[in-house]
């Protein structure tokens, strides 16, 4: 038999011991089955002992613990709420941040302009991004969100109604690694927001979301107004399916 050498390059100084191995059996139809069997070391050497049928959920905890080491290494940020697979949450905390529009023409004349853009108070928001989803909520204050912080529909257009991104011709980062929040960041806030995309309400305002933007962009608000937002109905420990902690 071959003997094949390979080495493991751990995220730390921690020592990695073999004590488990997983074998994979292949059918003709395309059905499989795994065992697990435990390594011993006899005379310096691993020995793989007798198996046994590998569970459904060992099997998608170690699935979910090789994603995640092949997804995120190193320092985590303060903003990084939640990470599993190569799903990544995090949070921007509210600040003056630049805003750009481009409306329809019968827009136009009442928002002052197809094209508007200004450096305007925005509320803190958080973002999901994973291989198959996009989605971004506000929520109140500056403090770091936990999994009992109310969430709120994110005020822009877009944006659809269980905060899903329409991504429309903006280019993304590719991957959902810690060092890409930055990249995903600037793919939404400075993309240019054409209209509305829920089938309720944006925001409560007065005249409604494009007069709103219109007043932001004009000046009219210091601070950003908490009050028209518009509650989702969830925290963040609920979307995440997360116990929270009383």
């Amino acid at each position: 038999m071959n003997e094949a050498e390979f080495s493991i390059q751990t995220p730390t100084d921690n020592v990695l011991e073999l004590d488990q191995a997983v074998l994979l059996y292949h059918g003709r139809s395309g059905s499989a089955l795994a065992t697990v069997h435990e390594v011993t070391t006899v005379d310096g050497a691993p020995v793989i002992g007798a198996g046994r049928a590998m569970t459904a959920q060992a099997a998608r905890e170690l699935a979910g613990a090789l994603l995640q080491r092949s997804a995120h290494g190193g320092f985590l940020p303060g903003t990084v709420l939640y990470l599993h697979g190569d799903l990544l949450v995090w949070w921007v905390p509210p600040a003056r941040r630049h805003v750009a529009f481009r409306v329809g023409a019968e827009q136009a004349e009442a928002f002052g302009g197809r094209e508007r853009g200004e450096t305007v108070p925005q509320p803190g928001l958080i973002f999901a991004a994973a291989s198959h989803t996009w989605r971004v909520w506000a929520v109140k204050g500056s403090h770091r969100p936990t999994p009992q912080t109310p969430l709120f529909q994110a005020p822009y257009f877009n944006v659809d109604g269980k905060g899903r991104i329409c991504q429309g011709n903006v280019p993304v980062p590719n991957g959902t690694t810690v060092e890409k929040i930055s990249a995903w960041n600037d793919a939404f806030l400075r993309s240019y927001f054409t209209h509305p995309n829920v089938a309720g309400k944006l925001l409560r305002y007065r005249d409604g979301a494009y007069a709103f933007w219109r007043d932001m962009l004009d000046g009219a608000f210091t601070h950003f107004p908490e009050r028209v937002l518009v509650d989702a109905k969830t925290t963040l420990g609920q979307l995440l399916g997360e116990p929270e902690a009383t």
